[in-house]
């Protein structure tokens, strides 16, 4: 409580101004919850602002910390204040707590501004200077952003690279084309040298907007902006670039490494601005492209301290400032470490999305019930399929997810006629742990039903609507029969989605190439492309699911074999 007057405050405060608040981020500081506010200076009135500066106020929520503090102000983004600010332990705060932040429309601006007319400049405020993009860039103690918990890309947890496009329509002066992507496949090379991480780039593209404003339904992607045309930086602002992430905010979505749950990261965004004269400078660029880069991935800085004294933290490529000495994509032991807590070596496991249609019959029992089963498999890079699989949830609206040794069987509650939905009617959600990570969350999911009345004989599990589309009538037909003599009865013709009248449908290569493989699918399926040098011993070199209805799927850039050592390759249906 306090009875200072805002001229009283004007007086005493170190630096008085009028300012729009841009961002609130809530943070950890030595075990205790503060707030720190990103605010854009509309009208100095005491003291030297800069164009954004930093102000810190205890108390706030943090994950699930939460601590009351009468010196935390109520403000809201997009509002202006008036702000009375004292230099306190070498930040920046509110004097007397929230009545450091006053709405204007309740006090004499007017008064305000000639009283700080009358008095000396206290501080200038340059060391307090932050660029609102930066914000969620502050240093933790893991050196992983934390905001919303932390973040990470799982292709590569698959073996999959993560493409990255560059719009490159303008460069930094002095700057080609050429150096501009030479630097960037380095910035990629350097992260992926040192960690599982892998990079495509796939080339150049001009962008409509701004690389931040794209959205996750753009599909995953880092994009590259060599520019700043679209103005996301302000004009006098020392920041060269910014970098980000937007990610699906579930703990554990983008797996757990070494017991540290991530949020899977859906898209990646670097900005740069180009007009900086340091930009020119092919090595600077390359060192500020890696530490952006860094940013995409999920990491803090390692200090924002000016004068830091620790060489680890000051040295590193995640420093908050360039160094421009010709370091280029240049990672130190600190960046190394710090990139193996989201993307180690060994990688998470991972599970594949499936779907299950569920057949169901008048007597509530079938002669083929595992026609309502999904067999899951786990795989891993370093241990195959050696691993463990975890029940973590699943609804039971319309029936009951029952697990056993890795078969997931569903029993419907009833008998359900034909019927689809453009949801689930129930899902089930698990992971795969290979001892030391989790796999991302992967989901079952019962999106329809199918009856199986069968009028004479026992239902089983082949549905009705599918007998009579090949033979005519629901008695057409049985489970058992091989009705085209292929080799595969009616019931694994219907789980393979072939023809069962025509003996040339069957599940095949359909076309092959000395690099490529396609074959014929069932939407939902997963298949593993494996490679032989002697017909006994195979390995698996792609794992895909069948997410299209489209009945067809490739595989490319099958390696090579040597003259004289002949290689082989099949397609395994997972079940």
């Amino acid at each position: 409580m306090s009875e200072t007057t805002p001229v009283d405050q004007a007086t005493v405060a170190d630096a008085t101004a009028l300012a729009e608040l841009i961002v609130s981020q809530p943070l950890l500081n030595d075990g205790r919850v503060e707030t720190r506010f990103i605010f854009r200076t509309i009208e100095p009135l005491r003291g030297e602002f800069p164009a954004y500066f930093e102000v810190y106020a205890s108390g706030g929520v943090y994950g699930d910390m939460a601590q009351a503090d009468s010196r935390l102000p109520s403000l809201l983004p997009g509002e202006t204040y008036l702000l009375f600010l004292i230099v306190q332990n070498a930040t920046l705060r509110f004097m007397d707590g929230p009545t450091g932040a006053a709405d204007p429309e309740t006090v004499d601006i007017d008064m305000i501004r000639e009283t700080c007319s009358t008095l000396t400049a206290e501080v200038d405020l340059a060391a307090y200077e932050r660029e609102p993009f930066a914000v969620q860039f502050t240093v933790t103690s893991s050196g992983l952003l934390d905001s919303n918990g932390f973040r990470r890309f799982t292709l590569p947890d698959r073996g999959e690279a993560i493409p990255v496009i560059a719009d490159v329509s303008t460069l930094p002066n002095n700057i080609t084309e050429a150096q501009a992507i030479t630097a960037l496949n380095n910035a990629l090379d350097a992260w992926a040298a040192v960690s599982s991480l892998q990079f495509d780039y796939q080339g150049t593209e001009v962008f409509s907007q701004s690389a931040d404003d794209f959205e996750s339904e753009d599909g995953l992607v880092i994009r590259v902006q060599m520019h700043d045309d679209f103005q996301r930086i302000s004009d006098n602002s020392s920041t060269l670039g910014f970098g980000g992430a937007g990610f699906t905010i579930k703990s554990g979505g983008g797996g757990t490494v070494n017991g540290n749950p991530f949020n899977r990261i859906n898209y990646g965004y670097v900005v740069l601005n180009h007009p900086k004269p340091s930009l020119s400078d092919p090595e600077t660029l390359e060192e500020v492209l890696t530490h952006e880069i860094g940013h995409v991935l999920g990491l803090a800085h390692s200090s924002e301290d000016g004068s830091e004294s620790d060489t680890l933290l000051a040295e590193a490529i995640m420093y908050f400032r360039a160094r421009g000495d010709d370091r280029g994509a240049t990672l130190n032991a600190y960046d190394i470490s710090t990139i193996l807590k989201a993307h180690p070596l060994d990688t998470p496991p991972y599970g594949f999305d499936r779907s299950l249609i569920a057949v169901t019959s008048p007597t509530g029992t079938l002669s083929n019930p595992d026609v309502n089963q999904v067999t899951l498999i786990g795989f891993d890079q370093q241990s195959g399929t050696n691993l463990t699989l975890q029940q973590d949830s699943a609804t039971s609206n319309n029936g009951v997810f029952a697990l056993s040794n890795g078969v997931l069987t569903y029993t419907p509650s009833g008998f359900f006629g034909d019927a689809d939905t453009g949801g689930f009617f129930d899902r089930f959600e698990g992971r795969f742990s290979d001892g030391t990570n989790l796999s991302p969350f992967f989901e079952v999911e019962v999106t329809g039903f199918r009856s199986d009345s069968r009028p004479f004989g026992a239902p089983d599990g082949i549905p009705d609507s599918w007998v009579v589309t090949f033979f005519g009538s629901a008695n057409g037909a049985s489970a058992n029969d091989d009705s085209d003599f292929d080799g595969f009865d009616n019931k694994t013709e219907f789980s393979l989605g072939t023809d069962p009248t025509d003996p040339a449908s069957r599940f095949a290569v359909t076309d092959f190439t000395e690099s490529s493989l396609e074959w014929n699918t069932q939407q939902g399926d997963v298949y593993s492309v494996e490679s032989s040098s002697n017909l006994v011993d195979w390995s698996a070199l792609d794992v895909i699911t069948e997410d299209s209805d489209d009945g067809v799927m490739s595989t490319t850039d099958l390696p090579a074999s040597i003259p004289g050592s002949p290689l082989f390759f099949r397609v395994i249906r997972v079940d």
